[in-house]
């Protein structure tokens, strides 16, 4: 017999309270005078004991009554014994997370292999007929479980053969939770749950989800699959940091990658790096003990279109988290809007296109007499001068709408002779503005303001020390700025020539400097070209695609679109699934994924999970992720007969329903007899009265008589 809440049989003694106000409560005899007995005598003495008779029964149905509940409360489970092989439901876990590609401490298999072995015994063990069911701790549709408990130990046997290694961290509340829920569907709602597993600490320790247990009917056996030890040294990928700009054609990108030295050694290992135009590249790479690191994964795009390359590191002694997938849109051609003429920008045009066709910089240059463009033809970045953004008039709404929804701005003072900016008036949600021309016949160093803006970060990228080249101004217009203007270049460090705002999703780029030798050396250095065309790809892409970025075994928390979603494989696993996007698979393992929904498309980026590297597992005989719920901790043995843990357990059934029917009769038998207990109160109350009156009517005559011969 089993309780779900055995501390209630402690007040099993309360049963007996009924007793005990019996005993203190019963009526206390009474001497009356009578006159004479003759009535009494006459009473049938067979209704006494039929009284006392249900006095007890009425006694012992009060008693019952509260022993009932408190079993109720406690919830008795009767569970039987047969045979020898058992028939008891059975549902076996395999941690099929990354650290279990890992060498067991049996020799040449991995944790993975020992542990689908002991799985495949475990089946082997059940006579036919025995209900079982695998579960994952790592999602993974290429193996394709059965949802459901079976008699199909063929079927169960495939399964197991199907599973591969992973580069994900698995959920084991979750898979104890389904093991659990499978076992309560049966008509014994019990069964055992054996798991095989390294128990490492990040999926079963202290800092684990937990689980809950709702009843005490499943026992969980965890079969600890010991480690080999710790090699020597261990790098994981911990993040992937994307371009923070537009992507173009021919344009030069890098991709970040950060890595971490999780040894207390030197560890000298190579980062390698294709794409999906077959090109290879390699990197030696030393980093000192707990290091972390950012490798620059150079890239350039010739063909519109998604796009992905695979960077792994060789050369530590645990490979489930070298590698990550990295997917990137290009827009193909941008177009470059000069709103005014050719002369007035000076070589602002041939920077940002050196060939006109756009093959260099991805980017083509097009001159408009003011601010405006078709739909179809959106511009990455507007140019215009002071006096042109001063004459826009109506068109300062639609530059600002163009600007929140994504677009680039940057304004230029004009090189037209008599061009005066000092009455310039821009628009209000610009909030900037220009003083007059200043000139420096001998010239003014221009000096680096707030080097740690995301503007220089970019350019460090790709130029690397910007400070390195001296640049020179003779002409400038300062710039009076609003707050939430960050100054990127100053005429010294007290006269703003060049300054940056962000407004919602876009970027306005504001200058004092013409583009002209006469006005400064920028046009003329390469620092001057690369700003004018970091310029241009500032910000996000502007058609709607994105870059969600997953690490193995996760799946989207917050999906941007709805309704069905369709995924198909760029890199990695090949995969082909279509649904509602609430029920997107996880993805087990690193690669590329293209996600349609509607029109807009996501690319998902996967990278392997850097918690599977560390060498931390759970010890002793609990498990912090199971809490209260019981199990047994069981060293992996290859040869272990699995007969020995679930023999003998062949149902189970609850005995809460049965025990409220019993209480339930014991109630009404309860009514019963209390209802006749008071009819017959009731019934010796007036035979009292009665008799009492018959006495006193006997015993007034015989007093007289007694008094007159006392006298005499």
């Amino acid at each position: 017999m089993i309780f779900g809440a055995p501390i209630l049989l402690y007040l099993l003694p309360l049963a007996g309270l009924p007793i005990v106000f019996h005993l203190i409560l019963r009526q206390k005899k009474r001497t009356m005078v009578f006159s004479t007995l003759m009535f009494f005598h006459q009473v049938d003495p067979k209704l006494n004991t039929r009284r006392q008779i249900r006095e007890w029964l009425l006694l012992l149905m009060r008693v019952l009554m509260i022993a009932l509940v408190l079993l109720a409360l406690s919830r008795p489970t009767w569970r039987s014994a047969v045979g020898t092989g058992g028939k008891l439901s059975l549902v076996a876990i395999i941690d099929n997370s990354g650290s279990m590609t890992a060498a067991a401490d049996q020799g040449d298999p991995t944790k993975l292999e020992c542990a689908q072995e002991g799985a495949r015994r475990l089946l082997s063990s059940l006579e036919q007929g025995t209900d079982a069911a695998i579960v994952l701790t790592v999602e993974d549709r290429a193996v394709d479980v059965p949802k459901t408990l079976t008699a199909d130990r063929d079927e169960l046997l495939k399964c197991l053969d199907r599973i591969a290694p992973t580069e994900a961290t698995g959920d084991a509340q979750r898979a104890l939770a389904q093991a659990f829920e499978l076992l309560r569907s049966t008509a014994a709602r019990g069964g055992v749950v054996h798991v095989f597993s390294d128990l490492q600490q990040v999926e079963w320790g202290e800092n684990a989800k937990r689980f809950e247990a709702k009843d005490a009917l499943v026992h969980t056996y965890l079969h600890r699959i010991g480690t080999s030890p710790q090699p020597r040294v261990n790098v994981a990928v911990t993040a992937v940091v994307l371009p923070e700009q537009r992507i173009l054609l021919g344009q030069p990108y890098e991709i970040g990658l950060s890595l971490r030295n999780n040894s207390d050694l030197t560890a000298d290992v190579r980062v390698n790096c294709v794409n999906d135009r077959g090109e290879r590249s390699t990197q030696n790479l030393a980093l000192q003990k707990q290091q972390i690191a950012t490798v620059r994964l150079a890239t350039t795009m010739n063909e519109q279109g998604y796009h992905w390359l695979k960077a792994w590191v060789e050369g530590d002694g645990f490979a489930a988290d070298n590698t990550a997938g990295t997917g990137l849109f290009c827009e193909g051609m941008g177009t470059v809007l000069f709103a005014g003429e050719p002369r007035q920008f000076g070589m602002l045009p041939m920077a940002l296109c050196p060939s006109g066709g756009g093959q260099l910089t991805g980017l083509v240059t097009r001159f408009a007499p003011s601010i405006q463009w078709g739909q179809e033809d959106v511009p990455v970045l507007v140019v215009t001068t002071w006096g042109g953004l001063a004459a826009a008039g109506s068109n300062s709404t639609e530059l600002r709408k163009y600007v929140e929804g994504g677009g680039n701005v940057l304004v230029v003072p004009s090189l037209l002779p008599g061009s005066d900016v000092s009455t310039t008036q821009t628009p209000a949600w610009l909030g900037a503005s220009v003083r007059p021309r200043e000139a420096y016949k001998s010239g003014v160093r221009l000096a680096l303001l707030n080097r740690d803006a995301p503007f220089w970060r970019q350019m460090e990228q790709v130029v690397g020390d910007i400070s390195a080249e001296p640049i020179v101004v003779y002409a400038f217009c300062p710039l009076e700025l609003p707050s939430g203007v960050t100054p990127l270049l100053g005429a010294g460090t007290k006269k703003i020539v060049l300054a940056h705002k962000v407004v919602d999703k876009g970027n306005v780029f504001l200058s004092g400097i013409a583009f002209s030798p006469r006005w400064s050396t920028l046009p003329l250095s390469g620092l001057g070209v690369i700003m004018a065309q970091r310029m241009a790809v500032a910000g996000g892409s502007g058609n709607g695609s994105q870059i969600v970025s997953l690490v193995a075994g996760e799946r989207p928390q917050a999906w941007p679109a709805e309704g069905e979603t369709e995924l198909l494989s760029l890199s990695g696993d090949a995969l082909e699934w279509k649904g509602p996007a609430s029920e997107m698979p996880p993805f087990p393992r690193t690669g590329v994924y293209l996600a349609t929904s509607g029109n807009e498309k996501y690319c998902i980026s996967v990278r392997s999970s850097p918690k599977e590297g560390e060498y931390r597992f759970v010890e002793g005989s609990h498990v912090p992720t199971l809490a209260s719920a019981p199990h047994t901790v069981i060293p992996f043995a290859p040869n272990e007969d699995y007969t020995q843990y679930h023999a003998g357990q062949a149902r189970a059934v609850e005995l809460y329903i049965p025990t409220l029917l019993l209480l339930t009769l014991v109630v009404l038998l309860e009514g019963l007899l209390g209802a006749s207990r008071i009819r017959r109160a009731r019934e010796e109350s007036r035979a009292r009265q009665f008799l009492s009156g018959v006495a006193a009517r006997l015993t007034l005559p015989a007093v007289r008589l007694l008094l007159q011969g006392r006298r005499t």
